[in-house]
């Protein structure tokens, strides 16, 4: 059986990890100095070298022969670990192995010496996997561990592994490898291996692995058996079943120059050629986002290939960045989920970024620019809303109390008076008598109506007890001539309430809240419901969540009927 190309081409010295040399030079200076610590911490994304760094570390501190901080990779013990059969060196998969358990097998056999090594070595691999307990029981050895053992902890979440167990190792933060340093490596492997694979196709393997050496040299491997050489690049998208990128790019192409139709035929065409819509919205994105790092001059394109880095700049020239990220917000909002046309919402998506620009619709969370020419037209209208005697700011709270005092019979509507040049000129003293007229006509009924507004009001307000909670607990409200009496069923919600205003400045602050909402000054006056009012509403409420929660926002109780 062939071995796997990540296997037989996994790094044996410091200097030939790729993309970590931060790293690299570090651990080359513990191993020359004779400073390596007793516990590591590798953390970082899949295939970035963790675990192929702990087992250089581990044959740099028993290589026989080591030379300026590396392992000659020739020796004995080197060999023993390349082999798998280092008895000195213990790696253990903590998804496996995550029970306390195992780790006080460890705990216990750490304190063993090495049968043939300088170092006995453990690699922890997906550390975050171990439960609570085990990590708990791991803190001693991993604090205090015997001078003949190191532990290399190694995960891909390091934000699941507890602070206790990162602050007694030497952490290390492993990074993507870079697109360019994937493709050197590719190549060199295809020359090891003898076979023909042109750039641009090194190039996509290189993008779609995402910065992981592994999966590049994995995908690398399934080209190679499942194509004729010299591979291509359609030999790697025909594998991996990928969009070819001058698709999207050509269709992308029709939207900056705003063809409806063009770009909805060749979306159709994209989709009768077998791609799924779900590969051409992952398609468009990725271009998308290319143009953004084009026009920005955050990438030079260099990973994309001459031909296709030429194509996209030209196209990011015809997009200002506003349009980029007003398409790439639309675009990438389309949902697939419960359908019946897949192409649909990409079709909507397309034709929504091409309306936007000809209806001259900026993105969103742009402020729009107002035409100064307009000003005098929206003051017209303004002026034509509000009527005579009107106060803008007071604007809404009048009309409201008009249509308040029209549908009742106990007040007649007040005469309607033309609109005229002499009555829209009024004196603002006698706009505001007219708003006071209007307000101070309170009843039962508009209290009710305008409860809410006054417990969001006195939200804030309560020296000890906050009134906007305790007057949820008010079930009655009614007017007797200037006092406003508040109707309490408990007595503990009474006594409450009462401590609060019985201090002038609660007091004062509630009666000025009413007297904003209501129109009138009214003084506060708070009883305690009638025996007969409490046990008609007292198991009402009690027994009913629904009718306590009405009661809560204002609502107020008009019959009460028993079941039969």
């Amino acid at each position: 059986m062939a071995e796997a190309l990540y296997r037989k081409w996994r790094p044996g010295t410091l200097s030939e990890l790729v993309g970590q040399n931060h790293v690299a030079q570090t651990l080359r200076q513990a191993v020359l100095t004779d400073r390596v610590s007793h516990a590591y911490m590798f953390c970082g994304p899949r295939g970035t070298g963790k675990t192929s760094t702990a087992r250089i570390l581990a044959k740099a501190v028993n290589c026989l022969s080591p030379s300026d901080g590396e392992p000659d990779d020739s020796c004995h013990m080197c060999l023993a670990v390349n082999e798998g059969r280092a008895i000195d060196l213990i790696e253990i998969d903590a998804a496996s192995n995550r029970r306390i358990a195992d780790i006080r097998d460890l705990t216990e056999k750490i304190h063993y010496s090495p049968a043939e090594a300088k170092f006995k070595v453990y690699i922890i691999d997906e550390v975050h996997m171990l439960t609570p307990e085990a990590f708990n029981a791991l803190l001693k050895t991993l604090e205090e561990p015997p001078p003949h053992a190191i532990l290399i902890l190694a995960t891909t979440d390091v934000h699941k592994v507890p602070l206790t167990i990162i602050s007694r190792c030497q952490r290390f933060d492993f990074r993507r490898v870079p697109s360019q340093d994937i493709v050197e490596k590719l190549r060199k492997l295809s020359v090891e291996e003898a076979v023909e694979i042109e750039d641009e196709a090194l190039m996509l393997v290189a993008r779609k692995s995402t910065g992981s050496l592994r999966d590049a040299e994995n995908i690398l491997e399934q080209v190679i058996v499942s194509s004729e050489p010299p591979v291509t690049e359609q030999d790697v998208r025909q594998l991996l079943n990928l969009t070819d990128e001058s698709l999207p790019a050509d269709l992308l192409d029709l939207v900056a120059d705003n063809h409806v139709k063009d770009s909805l035929v060749r979306l159709g065409q994209m989709i009768e050629d077998g791609k799924e819509p779900s590969q051409i919205h992952s398609s468009l994105i990725e271009i998308i986002r290319i143009l953004i790092l084009l026009k920005s001059n955050a990438s030079d394109g260099s990973e994309l290939g001459d031909a296709l880095k030429d194509r996209l700049q030209s196209i990011a020239e015809k997009f200002s960045m506003e349009r980029l990220i007003h398409i790439a917000k639309i675009i990438s909002e389309v949902d697939f989920r419960d359908v019946l046309t897949p192409a649909l919402p990409l079709e909507i998506a397309i034709l929504e970024s091409i309306m936007s620009q000809q209806n001259n619709q900026p993105p969103p969370n742009q402020f729009r620019e107002t035409n100064t020419g307009s000003t005098s037209n929206k003051k017209s209208e303004e002026q034509i809303l509000e009527g005579p005697f009107v106060n803008t700011e007071q604007k809404p709270k009048i009309a409201k109390l008009i249509n308040e005092e029209q549908t009742k019979d106990t007040v007649s509507p007040p005469p309607v008076v033309p609109v005229t040049e002499t009555n829209s000129k009024s004196k603002p003293s006698e706009l505001g008598t007219n708003e006071v007229h209007l307000r101070t006509i309170a009843t039962d009924d508009s209290i009710d109506e305008h409860w809410n507004e006054l417990l969001r009001s006195l939200r804030q307000t309560g020296k000890r007890f906050n009134l906007g909670a305790l007057l949820r607990g008010c079930k009655e409200r009614k007017i007797k001539d200037d006092t406003l009496v508040l109707t309490f069923l408990h007595s503990s919600h009474l006594e409450r309430i009462n401590s609060e205003i019985e201090d002038p400045l609660v007091n004062g602050q509630f009666e000025s809240v009413v007297e904003n909402v209501l129109g009138k000054k009214y003084k506060i006056s708070v009883e305690l419901a009638s025996n007969e009012v409490r046990s008609v509403r007292g198991p009402i409420g009690q027994q009913s969540y629904l009718v306590r929660a009405a009661q809560s926002l204002g609502a107020r109780i008009v019959e009460e009927r028993s079941k039969p």
